[in-house]
């Protein structure tokens, strides 16, 4: 029976958490735990390999927390399930600005809509093994391991000649007195010009984001015309924002655990 996406991602998710408290496992100990083959493991680990959560060497996985990679399984959940709801919010026809931020990339896994051209600076979209039928631009621009992300004039020339229906944005910190900030000192004026080159704003960032700042001030909260986020957000928060600008706030439920997900999924049918 062939499962559903639903069904692998919770499997993935229960990984890392099981990462998160063993620190290494082994891929017969992982195959064993779910039920599955190796093989299934093995691909669940190369998946999120690619992604960056975790390394493989001699039959074992290793979790990483490399530059901002969320590691903990609560926040990999949240984003996730923002990417999910975000990607809600393209349309048929769209051209769309996505930056470097890992929780923007992974909106185009999630596009169902048609027609659709998404314009990044993130190298890491090569990457992606789960894709929509999005057209894909790279921006081009100067890259400076480790990070992925395109910055620099090249980059910039190619988002001044596009004007897009839409930006999907990751910001490092959104707090009501400073706006959208990034830690890193090469990406702001991209995404600075991805605000200016498109119609509507939407912003996408997890509950530990919101009412940080970070060194590299971008844009400002009233230049926000969705913030999607999860639901660690508190009201009191959300009024803050709207009352600094933000149109409109959405606060996504992380659904059951993926540990309760997977064991629902495995128990038999009734008869």
């Amino acid at each position: 029976m062939k499962r559903s996406k639903a069904y692998i991602d919770a499997r993935r998710d229960a990984i890392i958490a099981i990462l998160e408290s063993k620190g290494q496992v082994g891929v017969a100990e992982l195959a064993e735990h779910f039920g599955v083959s190796t093989l299934t493991i093995r691909r669940d680990l190369g998946y999120l390999e690619e992604q960056r959560v975790l390394s493989r060497q001699y039959g074992t996985a290793t979790l990483l927390n490399p530059l901002g990679r969320p590691s903990g399984s609560r926040q990999v959940r949240a984003n996730k399930a923002i990417a999910r709801e975000a990607a809600k919010h393209v349309n048929d026809g769209d051209c769309i600005f996505i930056n470097a931020s890992s929780t923007a990339i992974s909106i185009i896994s999630n596009i169902t809509a048609q027609d659709v051209t998404v314009v990044t600076n993130n190298a890491k979209v090569l990457l992606l093994t789960e894709h929509s039928s999005a057209s894909i631009v790279l921006t081009g621009g100067e890259i400076r391991p480790p990070k992925a992300s395109m910055t620099g004039e090249f980059a910039l020339e190619c988002v001044k000649r596009i004007t897009a229906t839409k930006c999907f944005l990751g910001v490092t910190g959104l707090s009501p007195a400073y706006g959208l900030t990034s830690a890193t000192a090469p990406e702001p004026a991209v995404n600075a010009m991805m605000l200016e080159r498109s119609r509507m704003h939407v912003i996408v960032a997890d509950s530990s984001k919101i009412g940080k700042t970070s060194s590299f001030q971008f844009g400002s909260t009233d230049e926000v015309d969705l913030l999607v986020t999860d639901s660690g957000v508190t009201d009191e928060q959300v009024e803050q924002l709207k009352e600094n600008g933000v149109s409109e706030v959405i606060r996504v439920g992380l659904g059951p655990s993926p540990m309760r997900l997977v064991e629902e999924e495995k128990r038999p049918l009734e008869p």
